[in-house]
């Protein structure tokens, strides 16, 4: 029976890797007009991320897929992609909001006293210092993507939910390869959620608020105190110190 799903599962991963990949970068765009200077560009973009967290996500995907056939036809796939790919857009603006607005104002000043471009300061000072923070979160929205796409099987397509559908349908049996997508979904999300939590802790790290690092730290400089002798900070007094 897993053998059976393993295409309606890789095709759900590919609808929420493509709609992820759409959706990031316009998020990333969409934090930076928030953050920006232009009010008019500002407000649209608030406009349009609101609608689009606003809407449920099978709404959209409705939208795309019966709304647009006046005006332009688009296949399943396409239909699945580009809905979930504005609703991820629309949640992780904010995320990346909130991440640029943590940008160190001192770092930004610098750049700019060294005659740095807005480009280069957008790649240089503020792309890395968000991917440290957003990371996390943002694997968070591609795991809920990834849980999104069975609404696909609300327009037909043969993702891992349709699959599972059509195949019960089959001999009127549905529980089984119900309960055989439901754990396919369970190992692949548990896969999503292991890397957020690996990203969650690097992020830690870096920043050093990670408590349990620190106590470990802190265990293991007592215990090189008792061996050597002496208080190994000492070596390197904070900075009042040195001032007075």
């Amino acid at each position: 029976m897993i053998i059976v799903l393993l295409p309606g599962l890789w095709l759900s991963i590919v609808m929420a890797t493509i709609s992820v990949l759409i959706g990031i970068p316009l998020g990333f765009v969409a934090g930076l007009t928030l953050n920006g200077p232009n009010k008019a560009f500002r407000w649209f973009t608030i406009g349009l991320v609101e609608i689009f967290r606003g809407f449920p996500a099978l709404l959209t995907l409705y939208l795309v897929y019966f709304g647009l056939s006046d005006i332009i036809t688009l296949d399943r796939f396409a239909a699945v992609v580009a809905a979930f790919g504005v609703t991820t857009a629309a949640y992780t603006a904010e995320i990346f909001r909130a991440s640029i607005a943590s940008v160190p104002s001192g770092q930004v000043e610098a750049a700019q006293a060294l005659a740095l471009t807005k480009r280069q300061i957008t790649t240089r000072i503020v792309l890395p210092h968000v991917l440290n923070i957003a990371v996390p979160p943002v694997i968070g929205i591609a795991i809920i993507t990834f849980q999104g796409t069975a609404l696909a099987y609300a327009i037909g397509a043969k993702e891992l939910l349709g699959s599972a559908y059509s195949i019960g349908m089959i001999d009127f049996r549905v529980l089984e390869p119900l309960l055989v997508a439901a754990l396919l979904y369970l190992l692949f999300t548990s896969l999503l959620a292991w890397m957020e939590i690996l990203a969650d802790r690097r992020v830690a790290r870096i920043s050093g608020t990670n408590n349990g690092n620190g106590s470990d730290a802190a265990r293991r400089r007592a215990k090189r105190q008792r061996k050597i002798g002496f208080d190994l900070s000492a070596l390197n007094p904070p900075a009042s110190k040195i001032n007075q």
